[in-house]
């Protein structure tokens, strides 16, 4: 993990000191081209291809003074596989797909390979075949890893964690060498931050390579902490080819936004237990508590260390708290909390209890209530009022009632006498 502390001014410094090297390298190299007694190949030490897209290796050389003379148009380009000994891959004299698209009699021996039989890796070397004296490989080789995807594309800073201090204004670089002159991949970067980016773009390197660049620039905040940021190549040729490179933020601040819990809340009584909690926004992790009581003059007293502060509720721990928390990057405090103490001493319990029982006690009134009113209009309904039936009553009209009933009587028996006459009259 590194922690990178860059700004914009910085960023272009350090692309115009890139340009400076380059250019001092270049004039080192003619200056020592022009009188030199050494064998000397300029070229990558590494290049990353693809299997089945073709590889450029741009390459120039240098060779001794007394050599110079036998540099013409019959001079051969030869590249050579394992060893300077080993077997030759590519000759400029037969016809191959491979070609060298340098000049050899401007030193330039820049070869693009077609077709290549790739493997895992190869390391290749150059050689010089010329007309006596002028033959020699040069002991400097390349090594060609070959993907069977694609190379994955370089960020920079080249870090899988980068820990940055809030406000740090970042650049991330995604670059990637076009090792086949005419096959360019997609660049994406995900997820865009800021608004400021430089779209991908070519660029060359010190030993002659094509890059593929861009950049994104942005503030680190709070926001982005534990943010993955990937870049990705997708290469469009037959089939689709992707690679990716990410890497993590880690944004470093100070302590923030801290509170104080109280449990319980409210005013306590004496003899209680009172816990503050202490709670704090930091990256790292608040690394020290304390405890402070304002005691009514302003001045804070230390009370004690650790994220939770334990009292037991009296009249002198009565009065304000406040929280301090620290970190490597910063400190804060919370807001004053106040720890009230309940002067009174009376238990709440007794007038819970008769509470209870008063509740009670109305239930069992008006249950008793309805049962004596659904009582009383049975008892109503029982005794309704009758006319009294008596012996006197009967006596007076017993003559009454019984010449009614003689009557009915003898007119019955005349009717069915006459009916039984009128049955039996004959025809």
């Amino acid at each position: 993990m590194r922690v990178l502390r860059r700004t914009s001014n910085s960023s272009a410094l350090d692309l115009g000191s890139m340009s400076g090297l380059k250019i001092l390298v270049v004039i080192i190299w003619i200056l020592r081209g022009s009188a030199s007694n050494e064998w000397v190949i300029k070229m990558p030490k590494k290049i990353d291809a693809i299997s089945g897209f073709c590889f450029r290796i741009p390459c120039q050389f240098e060779i001794p003074d007394s050599f110079k003379p036998s540099l013409n148009e019959s001079v051969g380009a030869i590249w050579k596989k394992t060893t300077i000994d080993g077997p030759n891959v590519f000759s400029s004299q037969s016809k191959e797909s491979s070609s060298v698209i340098g000049n050899i009699l401007d030193k330039n021996c820049t070869t693009v390979f077609h077709n290549f039989p790739a493997g895992v890796s190869e390391t290749l070397f150059f050689r010089l075949q010329g007309p006596d004296p002028l033959k020699y490989t040069f002991p400097q080789g390349v090594n060609i890893t070959f993907y069977k995807d694609a190379p994955p594309p370089i960020l920079t800073p080249d870090v899988q964690v980068m820990e940055v201090l809030e406000g740090t204004r970042l650049t991330l670089t995604c670059s990637t060498v076009i090792s086949c002159p005419s096959i360019q991949p997609l660049m994406k970067w995900n997820p865009l931050l800021g608004e400021h980016q430089l779209p991908p773009a070519l660029q060359e390197d010190d030993f002659g390579q094509t890059l593929l660049v861009s950049s994104q620039m942005f503030n680190a905040t709070p926001l982005i902490d534990r943010l993955k940021v990937s870049c990705s190549l997708m290469y469009y040729q037959s089939s689709i080819r992707t690679a990716e490179t990410s890497v993590t933020l880690r944004v470093l601040y100070g302590p923030k936004n801290t509170i104080v819990l109280v449990s319980p809340s409210g005013p306590v009584s004496e003899g209680s237990v009172v816990m503050l909690s202490c709670q704090s926004d930091a990256n790292p992790a608040v690394q020290r508590y304390e405890w402070y009581k304002d005691s009514g003059s302003g001045k804070l007293d230390l009370q004690n260390q650790g994220q939770t502060l334990t009292i037991i509720a009296r009249n002198t721990v009565q009065g304000l708290y406040v929280c301090k928390v620290y970190n490597n990057h910063g400190t804060d405090q919370s807001r004053p909390v106040a720890v009230d103490i309940n002067s009174c001493q009376c238990s709440i319990t007794p007038y819970i209890i008769c509470g209870i029982l008063t509740l009670f006690l109305i239930l069992i009134t008006a249950v008793d209530l309805v049962k004596y009113k659904s009582l009383l209009k049975r008892l109503q309904a029982s005794e309704s009022p009758r006319e009294p039936i008596s012996y006197a009553t009967l006596h007076r009209t017993s003559d009454s009632v019984y010449n009614v009933i003689q009557t009915r009587a003898s007119r019955t028996e005349d009717d069915y006498e006459n009916r039984n006459f009128g049955k039996h009259q004959p025809k």
